[in-house]
C-alpha cells in the first residue's frame, strides 16, 4: 500500500550460544569449548530450529514441517532424532541440560540461548585466521587391539555395494561433504581413450533456497548412474570416481578426460515446498558443446517420473539401442511411493560416507521409514541388510547377523535382479565367513562392471579370507587404480597390509586416508594402530588422542588402552578398556583386553578370571556365526589357557592353526599360550614364526607378556636377529 512502510526483518544471526554450546549457522557446526561435536545434517537442523524458537515450545507438527519439509514423518521420527541429538550432546532426558520434552506435545530448549554475530563466534573467520577443518567423507576400517598384542584390523572394509559405499568401522557423523579426492589428472598429462557411448553422471547441485536437499541431488545421480550402467554398450564412469568432482570447479573436458568418458551429465535440484525443479544438461566433452538440456518443473510427487525421463533422454541422445526387455527394466521404478524413495535416498546418503554408530542408526531408521510406506521396496530391505551387516561386524552381536540375513533374503525374494541386492548379500556372506559365496558374487560384479571399485574391494577381502593372498593384494591394488581418490580403497588395502605384518606400508595407506577424510576418527585410529605396530608409541598415542577427540569409539579406547598396556600403566589401560566395553559389550575382544590388564596386577588378578570367562562366552557366540574365524579361535584358546583350561586351549589352538596357518596373530597368540603352559621352547618357535610373518620384533621386545623371557638366551638371539 502506498505510504506504508515495510516491516523491518531482523537478519538471521550468524550463530547461537546454547548453554556451553555454540551453533555456527554459516559453517553448519556445533562446538563446545571450541571442539566440534559431530552432528548429521538432520540433527543440526533440528537443534537449530529449537535454538531459533527458544524458549518457546515447538510442537511435533512444527518440527516435522521445519526439519522434514514435504516429507511424511511421524512424531516417533522426531523423538528418535531428538534422542540422537541428546546422545551427541551428552544430554539426559530425565535431567535435561539442553532439550526438554513436553509429553505428547513437542520439545523446547531449556538451556539459555543468545544470538551471536560472526565476530563473536569462536573459531569463525572473523575471529581467527585459521580456516575450517577439512571436510571429508569415514573411513573406514578400525584395527582393534587385544591387550598385549595387536589383533587383526577390525574392518568393515568397504565391501559395499552401490548402496553402501563403505563398510568399515564406519564413522564420521560430522562430515558434511561426502569425500575428498586426489587431484584430478589433467588432460595435458595423460591421454585417455574416450568411447563414444560413455558417460559420467555428476552429483546434481542443491540450489534450494533453504538447502537440505543435497542427499536428493546425490541420490538422483547415483540412481541414474545405476540405471545407465545396466545398458550393454554404454560405459558409465564409477560413481565413486564421478563423485570425486563434487564441489570442485573443474572444466568439463578435464573431468571427462580424467574419467575416460565422452559425455558428462551435470545439473541441479531446487525444491521449494511441493515444487521441484531439476535442471540437467548433457555435454559432449570432445567438443565442449551441450548436446541436450532439459528443465523439469514438476510437483515433488513427480520425482520418480523425472528420473525415468532423464534416463530415456540420455539413452535416446546417445543413440543406444535397447531390447524391449532391457528397456522395460531400465524404465522400471524401484518403488511407486515417492515418500519411500525419499527416505531411501536419505538413508543411502548416510551409508555413502564412513558412518558413525549414530549415522548407522539414522540410516537404519530411514530405511525402516521407507518400508513403512512401501513394505515391498527391495532396495530399502537391502539397505537394512547392509546396516545390520555393518553393525554385526562392529559389535559381533549375533542377533544383528540374523537380522541382516532376514533382510537380505527379503530383498532377494522381492527382486533378485538388482545389483545392490546381490552385493548386499555378498557383503553379508563376507562378514559371516561364507567367502566362497561372497567371492563368486563379487567376481561376477566386477566382470559386469569393471569400474565398480567397491566390488573390487569386496572381492579382495573375500580372497584374503580364503588365503588367496597374492590375488587379494592384486585386487586391492586394482581397486586403488580404478579410483585413486577413494578413501575406502586405501583403508581396505591398509587393513590388508596391517594384517600381513607390513605395518609401515599400512601406515602410509592410513596416512593417505587422513588426507582424504581429515576429520574422520577411524582414519586416525587406523593410523595409530599401524604406528603402534611399528613401535612408534608416541606417534600412535597422538593419533589415538585425535581419534577420540573426533569421536569416542570402542576401538579408539581399546587402542589407547593398548598404548598404556605396553607402557606398563595397567590401571590406566584397564580404565580405557572399561570405556571400550561400555560401547561394545557384545565384543569378546574388549573383555579380553580388560582381563589382560587386570591379570598384570596381582591385586586385580582374581577379577581377570571373571572377565576372561565373559570373553569366552562371547567368543563362542561369535564362532557360532563364523566358525572359520582363525583369530577368534586363537583368542578363545588364549582365554582358556588363562583360566586354567589347557585341554580346551589346545583344541581351539589346533583349529586356529588349521584355519590360519599363515596368520601372524595366530602364531603370536600361540606363543602366549605356550608360555602359559610353561613350554618356553614352543613359545620361541611360535614367536619366530610370527616375526617371520611380519609381527614387529620391537613390539615383542616391549610386550609385558614376554617380560619373563628377557633373560632367555634364545629370546635374546631371536630379537637380536631383527634389529635393536
Amino acid at each position: 500500500m502506498e505510504g506504508s512502510t515495510s516491516p523491518v526483518i531482523a537478519p538471521e544471526p550468524s550463530g547461537y550460544r546454547v548453554g556451553d554450546l555454540v551453533i555456527d549457522v554459516g559453517r553448519q557446526r556445533v562446538t563446545r569449548a571450541e571442539v566440534e561435536i559431530p552432528l548429521s545434517q538432520l540433527s543440526f537442523d533440528l537443534l537449530l530450529v529449537l535454538a531459533r524458537a527458544a524458549p518457546n515450545l515447538q510442537s511435533f507438527d512444527q518440527l516435522m514441517e521445519r526439519v522434514w519439509p514435504g516429507l511424511v514423518v511421524t512424531p516417533e521420527t522426531v523423538s528418535q532424532r531428538i534422542k540422537l541429538v541428546r546422545d551427541a550432546l551428552g544430554d539426559d532426558s530425565h535431567a535435561p541440560r539442553y532439550i526438554a520434552g513436553v509429553r505428547g506435545r513437542g520439545y523446547r530448549m531449556v538451556a539459555p540461548v543468545s544470538s551471536l554475530s560472526a565476530a563473536t563466534i569462536p573459531g569463525s573467520s572473523a575471529t581467527t585466521q585459521t580456516g575450517p577443518p577439512a571436510e571429508s567423507a569415514r573411513g573406514a576400517a578400525l584395527p582393534t587391539l587385544t591387550g598385549h598384542g595387536v589383533s587383526r584390523p577390525w574392518l568393515i572394509a568397504a565391501m559395499a555395494t552401490a548402496l553402501l559405499v563403505v563398510a568399515v568401522w564406519g564413522l564420521a557423523q560430522y562430515i558434511h561433504t561426502r569425500r575428498a579426492s586426489t587431484s584430478a589428472t589433467t588432460a595435458a598429462s595423460v591421454v585417455v581413450v574416450q568411447p563414444p557411448k560413455s558417460i559420467a553422471v555428476l552429483p546434481l547441485l542443491d540450489i534450494s533456497p533453504s538447502g537440505g536437499n543435497e542427499y536428493l541431488g546425490d541420490g538422483l545421480a547415483q540412481e541414474l548412474s545405476g540405471r545407465l550402467s545396466r545398458i550393454p554398450g554404454l560405459r558409465v564412469a564409477a560413481r565413486t570416481s564421478a563423485f570425486a568432482f563434487k564441489g570442485r570447479r573443474e572444466d568439463v573436458r578435464t573431468i571427462a578426460q580424467t574419467l575416460g568418458v565422452r559425455h558428462v551429465l551435470e545439473g541441479s535440484v531446487r525444491r521449494e515446498g511441493d515444487h521441484l525443479r531439476v535442471t540437467a544438461q548433457l555435454i559432449d566433452a570432445s567438443s565442449g558443446y551441450q548436446v541436450w538440456s532439459q528443465n523439469y518443473d514438476r510437483s515433488w510427487q513427480d520425482l520418480l517420473a523425472i528420473e525415468d525421463d532423464l534416463a530415456r533422454s540420455i539413452i535416446g541422445t546417445l543413440q543406444v539401442v535397447l531390447s524391449s526387455d532391457l528397456a522395460g527394466r531400465i524404465a522400471q521404478a524401484p518403488t511407486e511411493h515417492l515418500a519411500a524413495f525419499d527416505f531411501y535416498l536419505a538413508g543411502l546418503a548416510k551409508l555413502r560416507q564412513p558412518t558413525t554408530a549414530a549415522q548407522l542408526g539414522e540410516a537404519e531408521g530411514l530405511f525402516r521409514e521407507a518400508l513403512a510406506v512401501d513394505p515391498r521396496f527391495a532396495l530399502a530391505h537391502a539397505g537394512l541388510c547392509e546396516c545390520d551387516s555393518i553393525g554385526y561386524e562392529r559389535s559381533q552381536d549375533s542377533a544383528l547377523a540374523a537380522r541382516a540375513e532376514a533382510a537380505c533374503h527379503q530383498a532377494l525374494a522381492l527382486d533378485a535382479s538388482l545389483r545392490e541386492v546381490k552385493l548386499g548379500l555378498a557383503h553379508l556372506y563376507a562378514v559371516t565367513g561364507r567367502n566362497d559365496q561372497a567371492s563368486a558374487i563379487f567376481h561376477a560384479a566386477v566382470r559386469e562392471d569393471p569400474s565398480d571399485v567397491d566390488a573390487y574391494i569386496g572381492l579382495a577381502g573375500a580372497y584374503e579370507e580364503l588365503q588367496r593372498t597374492a590375488e587379494a593384494e592384486g585386487t586391492y591394488r586394482r581397486a586403488i587404480d580404478v579410483d585413486p581418490g577413494y578413501w575406502a580403497a586405501h583403508t581396505a588395502f591398509g587393513n590388508f597390509l596391517f594384517h600381513h605384518g607390513r605395518a609401515t606400508l599400512a601406515a602410509q595407506q592410513y596416512q593417505r586416508v587422513t588426507q582424504l577424510v581429515a576429520v574422520s576418527a577411524p582414519a586416525f585410529n587406523n593410523l595409530g594402530a599401524a604406528l603402534e605396530m611399528s613401535g612408534d608409541f608416541e606417534g600412535a598415542g597422538r593419533a589415538f588422542d585425535k581419534s577420540l577427540e573426533l569421536e569416542p569409539t570402542r576401538s579408539g579406547y581399546s587402542n589407547s588402552g593398548t598404548v598404556y598396556y605396553f607402557l606398563g600403566r595397567f590401571t590406566d589401560a584397564a580404565r580405557m578398556f572399561r570405556k571400550a566395553a561400555e560401547l561394545a559389550s557384545e565384543d569378546h575382544r574388549v573383555w579380553g583386553n580388560l582381563a589382560d590388564a587386570l591379570y598384570q596386577v596381582t591385586a586385580t588378578r582374581p577379577q581377570a578370571e571373571h572377565e576372561y570367562q565373559r570373553a569366552i562366552g562371547l567368543a563362542e557366540r561369535r564362532l557360532g556365526v563364523n566358525p572359520k574365524d582363525a583369530v577368534t579361535w586363537i583368542q578363545l584358546a588364549f582365554y582358556n589357557a588363562r583360566v586354567g583350561e589347557p585341554s580346551r586351549a589346545r583344541r581351539c589352538m589346533a583349529r586356529a592353526l588349521e584355519l590360519g596357518s599363515d596368520d601372524v596373530f595366530v602364531h603370536y597368540y600361540a606363543a602366549l599360550i605356550a608360555l602359559e603352559g610353561g613350554d618356553t621352547a614352543a613359545a620361541l618357535v611360535a614367536l619366530r614364526r610370527a616375526i617371520a610373518l611380519g609381527y614387529p620384533a620391537q613390539l615383542v621386545r616391549a610386550a609385558p607378556d614376554f617380560a619373563g623371557l628377557r633373560d632367555n638366551e634364545g629370546f635374546q638371539h631371536l630379537l637380536a636377529a631383527h634389529g635393536p
